[in-house]
């Protein structure tokens, strides 16, 4: 019989919960829950998963518990990032519950798991509070705080996507442990899938394109050719462009080589690139083309594309942007 997974992810719309260091904790929580999904269903048979929110929008804690339990839901897990000067991980299930219920049994497996792919920080324990999702949730219900939003080191780790993606590895893992859920097995031949990916990197497309920007991406996207890293890897190596880690200047040589400008394999034959500066208190505007943040798995909304933004902080390759409260990557600005 297929078991039911509630995710939760923690506040949304109107209610960012904690704001700190370029963070909300509502973008994080959904980032780290849809992981979490994707990771269930790719990786486990007979599981269903729901999500209380998919976008960023206010659902009030009864109404989470509500479509939990109407859902008739095996497990609910509601995700958080905590706040208050601490650092690293804990969670919670109902305070009235005893250490031999159902639930704190199936916490019991779930923690030894989340923590110990998420070894990269503290190890709070295994607590017990009054919060509305357990209390009003009639299924087992599990509530998780991952990290301090406005502790530095804890912060930097919810900036980086290896660890969001361990954190939402340790969650299915433990899910999936505490219901009992089988792995899928693997695939026993990938050849005509891996021949597929060979061949196509290998098209360069000879369609002509009237776009005349410095972006190899939208370039790219304009003559309706795949703009992935690995493609442009790929592309580089074919003219002459060796140890492609998609620098400027490497996307430069690229884009000219394309554009069927002369490109020498000798740096020396380059045209000099320029990077652009980025100051706090300068305004940018985000590209059109831009899909997501550069520190969370959240789309960009459209209203604010194209519109003048203020730089808050300057990261390597991206930018904090006051009225967003979010990181934007230097490449999808102008």
């Amino acid at each position: 019989m297929s078991k039911k997974v509630y995710l939760d992810p923690g506040h949304g719309g109107s209610d960012p919960g904690a704001v700190r260091n370029g963070l909300r904790e509502k973008d994080l929580t959904l980032a780290i829950a849809k992981r979490i999904e994707k990771i269930l269903k790719k990786d486990y048979e007979g599981v269903q998963v729901k999500l209380s929110r998919t976008t960023d929008k206010f659902v009030s804690l009864s109404n989470r518990a509500k479509m939990a339990n109407d859902w008739e839901a095996d497990v609910f897990v509601s995700i958080h990032i905590n706040a208050g000067g601490g650092t690293g991980y804990e969670d919670f299930i109902y305070n009235k519950l005893s250490n031999s219920s159902t639930t704190a049994k199936m916490r019991d497996t779930f923690h030894k798991e989340v923590v110990k792919e998420q070894s990269f920080w503290r190890n709070r324990g295994k607590k017990k509070a009054n919060f509305a999702v357990l209390r009003l949730t009639n299924m087992s219900g599990i509530l998780t705080e991952n990290g301090f939003i406005d502790t530095k080191s804890d912060a930097n780790k919810l900036k980086s996507n290896t660890h969001l993606n361990r954190i939402a590895k340790g969650h299915a893992g433990g899910i999936a442990k505490a219901l009992g859920l089988k792995k899928k097995s693997k695939p026993k031949n990938s050849t005509s899938s891996s021949k597929k990916s060979s061949s196509s990197s290998k098209k360069t497309s000879t369609s002509k394109s009237t776009y005349t920007g410095n972006s190899i991406v939208d370039y790219l996207k304009s003559i309706g050719e795949d703009s992935s890293f690995n493609h442009r890897k790929a592309l580089a190596s074919k003219h002459g462009i060796s140890n492609y880690t998609g620098t400027a200047a490497q996307n430069t040589r690229l884009l000219n080589a394309l554009r069927g400008n002369k490109t020498s394999t000798k740096a020396t034959t380059t045209k000099k690139y320029t990077p652009r500066t980025f100051k706090v208190g300068q305004k940018v505007k985000i590209k059109s083309s831009a899909k997501k943040y550069s520190r969370s798995n959240v789309s960009i909304p459209t209203k604010y594309k194209n519109k003048s933004l203020t730089i808050q902080q300057v990261g390597k390759d991206d930018v904090l942007i006051k009225e967003l409260y979010s990181w934007v990557r230097k490449s999808d600005t102008y």
